[in-house]
């Protein structure tokens, strides 16, 4: 804030050009009195020489002198009067200037939006966060805008919100305070963000001149909300799927054992042997899918063994390179330091296998499938989003493909078993949820980053272990 000016100057400010007017005055009235009487004399025949002109002046200056030390006088007790009340006045407005500077500095520091607005709807007032939030450059844009013409002016599914039914008007004119969940703000460029918002009326006594609205984009905590849902309504299913699975498994255990004993009993070339291979087989598939299962529930067996992690992806290739067929091709880019982990081979080599066939089937016309590795600190929200204990770096490898993508629908549903977007007969839907449970039971988790026409890339995160398994 300016200091203010001393009493001493303003007073100097005042009385030096009131001096030089006051000075200016007396001697043109001295001036004008001086010519009078000059025209008087002549008028009268007297001859007006140098004794009886100064005279005469003698006699002006003692006329004028006490109206000129009244008037002097007179001038300085009002500019001493002027300089103090200016000085107050002044102190008055440098005071509310300081206060008001630090209100806005205080609705400036605040994250969410706060407008205020007439009884009109026009905006008085708004912060640097409800700019922002609205996409525009400075507060100043906003002053004077009707506001709900500008922002609130259509509901979520597309049709005109008039002001009359507008929700903060209602509040505003009721003086009920309340939040509003959900409901969609504009900004300038045309797009919109979900909102909570409350409004309270501002008062002049009695008489109601406008509202007060405080608002808060809720797009993240919508999308967190959602993430927790996911991920409770995945924990279910997994409790579900794991009870299913046991029961189930033991009774292909008793149909195993009971046709492996009756295909003892028959020749081999005979056609109820054959039969009963097949019966073996389906038994066998049935043990997959639960075993998929078991992965997803995270209650399978698993034999935990310390390993090099670019050492086990590049043994597992050999393999996955016949999973792979031309026009296809298969590029490993492992980071340069080791990154030790703990894991069980053959669950980890089953996650990579799933990630590659699903890279496969997404680029029929042929491409390239990129797996990457590296060392990784995620940030916390990170972890904290997928439920993740462990801190400290991961280990985290990759799997790309240029393929078709994932729409955003899809995406939410793609962990969970049984959810497959291939034909009848061409998939089970257990792929994902087993990578999903697998690395989970490993204590990481995974992530997918995915646009509809521009490719796939699965993230595996592993704990970096330095103790001794």
């Amino acid at each position: 804030m300016k200091k203010l000016p001393s009493l001493p100057r303003l007073f100097l400010n005042r009385f030096i050009p009131a001096s030089l007017i006051y000075l200016c005055s007396m001697l043109f009235l001295f001036h004008i009195d001086d010519h009078a009487h000059k025209s008087f004399l002549s008028q009268i025949g007297v001859h007006a020489d140098d004794k009886l002109l100064s005279q005469l002046h003698q006699h002006l200056l003692g006329s004028l002198a006490p109206v000129g030390i009244f008037l002097f006088i007179v001038m300085v007790a009002v500019c001493l009067l002027s300089s103090v009340t200016r000085r107050s006045l002044l102190a008055s407005e440098s005071s509310q200037q300081q206060h008001l500077y630090k209100i806005q500095l205080l609705l400036d520091s605040t994250q969410e939006g706060i407008y205020g607005a007439d009884y009109e709807g026009r905006c008085t007032l708004a912060n640097k966060a409800c700019a922002k939030l609205l996409g525009y450059d400075s507060p100043d844009e906003l002053f004077g805008q009707p506001m709900h013409d500008l922002m609130h002016h259509t509901r979520p599914d597309g049709r005109p919100y008039p002001a009359e039914e507008c929700s903060a008007h209602k509040m505003s004119e009721t003086g009920v305070v309340g939040v509003i969940e959900n409901e969609l703000f504009w900004r300038k460029d045309g797009s919109s963000f979900p909102v909570s918002y409350s409004v309270l009326p501002m008062r002049d006594g009695n008489h109601a001149i406008g509202m007060v609205c405080s608002f808060t984009d809720i797009t993240e905590k919508l999308q967190i909300e959602e993430q927790l849902r996911q991920a409770q309504k995945m924990e279910a299913v997994g409790q579900l799927s794991g009870g299913i699975a046991h029961d189930f498994n033991n009774i292909l255990q008793i149909v195993s054992n009971n046709t492996r004993f009756v295909m003892e009993q028959h020749d081999k070339k005979g056609e109820l042997y054959s039969s009963l291979e097949e019966m073996l087989i389906a038994v066998e598939r049935g043990s997959n899918l639960t075993r998929s299962m078991l992965a997803f529930s995270r209650k399978q067996f698993m034999r935990i063994r310390p390993f090099e992690l670019n050492k086990l992806l590049e043994e597992a290739l050999v393999l996955g390179h016949k999973l792979i067929q031309k026009p296809l091709q298969l590029e490993f880019i492992p980071c340069q330091g080791p990154l030790d982990v703990a894991v069980d081979s053959t669950l980890l080599q089953q996650v990579l296998f799933n990630l590659l066939t699903n890279s496969r089937d997404a680029m029929p016309d042929g491409g390239t499938i990129s797996i990457t590795t590296g060392p990784i600190d995620p940030e916390p929200e990170l972890l904290a989003l997928h439920h993740c204990s462990h801190q400290g770096t991961f280990a985290r490898f990759t799997v790309s493909d240029k393929g078709c993508g994932i729409a955003e629908a899809i995406r939410k549903n793609i962990f969970e078993p049984f959810f497959t977007t291939k034909d009848v007969g061409e998939g089970t839907g257990l792929g994902l949820s087993m990578v999903f449970g697998t690395v989970q039971q490993h204590g990481g988790f995974v992530t997918v980053d995915s646009e509809p026409g521009a490719g796939t890339t699965f993230a595996v995160y592993l704990p970096i272990r330095t103790d001794t398994i």
